[in-house]
């Protein structure tokens, strides 16, 4: 992969606009976009682009800050899955990129998409805001509504607390991912969770050893600050994020440990002890606190909770419960103490709705609900706002530190 920064002497370059101003549309035979695109792993001076063609292709990339989306070129190598890592980009900056396909039956190219992503702000500009929700993979018309709505927002990024995919196929992932968020993952990233779906529905065997490695790793790129996609962190503005695989603890055979004697433990410890900014916020699947159907794993609490509470992460994004529930702040289990940690379940995607199981003082919201919540952080004042399918507001949440 060869980066050009001198456009105006790329014989490429030029090649393209001669055959776009030929080759209008889509030609009779050319290779096209089945998958995509879609933006990942950005942060404030890196994105990456993928897409997947019918066909094994070259494809070209333009891209450069908005309204230049032709300042850069890279190609990508011949093939049907395309991923193209951009480095050196400025950061707050909305940049605009535009993907060109071959036709295979003439010397012509033509345009296949465009769009544009914003990278990451760094800590002098301490405020963002994101999307969040989980439990998503179902393909069902609750799922295109809550998408349509969503679509109406302008966030940084997107939190996902796991079960992507109901399956955890690829041949799934198209309906029930790809394509309901097709408008989104254009321009905004989305940082995974794992759930236990996403291990396939053999999770618990030794015999689903690979699947991970076949259906979920080859088409999302995380970053590289773990064990992606497994565990991994990110940062925008003043907030980092960590990103857990928690399905360890509910039997999936080949997910990563998380013991206190885990690399994902250590990771998690050594971050944490290291983190200087201002909101730490960790997203999981499996919930440490939930009145819901599956309810927390009293092991993983065991586990977590002291380490979290120790290094003053605030809040908690968690799913697998198909609900919505907020806890009051929490600290060893007691509710009401302004210093603990606010456990929220976002799990009410597009899957089939959970009820309440039993009842707690810690809990203090719980509504069975399709949702999604969108969180504004602005210096040390947070805002969530929790919204249903109908776009109505079903709960919020202020936290000023």
């Amino acid at each position: 992969m060869r980066l050009v920064k001198n456009t105006t002497l790329n014989p490429y370059f030029l090649f393209l606009i001669t055959c776009l101003l030929a080759c209008p549309g889509v030609p009779a035979g050319a290779a096209t976009l089945v998958r995509g695109p879609y933006i990942e792993n950005v942060g404030e001076d890196a994105a990456t682009v993928r897409f997947r063609t019918d066909a094994s292709t070259v494809a070209w990339l333009s891209y450069g800050a908005y309204p230049d989306c032709e300042r850069f070129m890279t190609l990508s190598p011949e093939g049907k899955e395309h991923k193209i890592a951009l480095f050196g980009l400025l950061s707050d900056t909305t940049h605009c990129y535009r993907i060109d396909l071959p036709d295979s039956e003439s010397t012509g190219v033509y345009k296949a998409a465009e769009s544009t992503f914003k990278t990451f702000r760094g800590e002098d500009k301490p405020y963002f805001n994101f999307l969040a929700f989980g439990d998503s993979g179902s393909g069902s018309e609750e799922q295109l509504e809550l998408a349509a709505r969503m679509e109406k927002f302008d966030p940084d990024f997107v939190v996902h607390t796991g079960d992507l995919v109901e399956t955890g196929l690829d041949t799934s992932a198209d309906e029930q991912y790809f394509i309901p968020y097709e408008k989104m993952i254009a321009k905004y990233p989305f940082f995974v969770a794992l759930g236990n779906h996403d291990y396939g529905k053999d999770y618990n065997k030794k015999e689903s050893r690979r699947f991970l490695r076949e259906n979920y790793i080859p088409f999302h790129t995380m970053p590289y600050t773990g064990l992606p996609p497994y565990y991994y962190l990110f940062d925008d503005g003043n907030a980092r994020f960590f990103v857990l695989d928690t399905n360890f603890f509910y039997g999936a055979k080949w997910a990563p440990p998380l013991g206190k004697d885990s690399k994902q433990y250590k990771w998690l410890e050594r971050f944490l002890s290291k983190t200087d900014k201002e909101w730490k916020f960790v997203v999981m699947h499996e919930p440490l606190y939930s009145t819901g159907a599956h309810g927390g794993i009293e092991e993983q609490k065991a586990v977590l909770e002291p380490l979290l509470e120790k290094y003053g992460v605030d809040i908690v994004f968690q799913g697998h419960d198909h609900d919505y529930e907020r806890t009051k702040p929490l600290k060893a289990g007691s509710p009401n103490d302004q210093e603990g940690i606010i456990y929220i379940t976002l799990a009410g995607g597009g899957t089939p709705l959970y009820f309440k199981r039993n009842n707690a003082d810690w809990s203090e919201k719980f509504m069975p609900v399709y949702h999604f919540a969108h969180i504004e952080v602005k210096e040390s004042n947070l805002k969530m706002t929790v919204y249903d399918k109908d776009a109505k507001v079903i709960d919020t949440l202020e936290v000023q530190k």
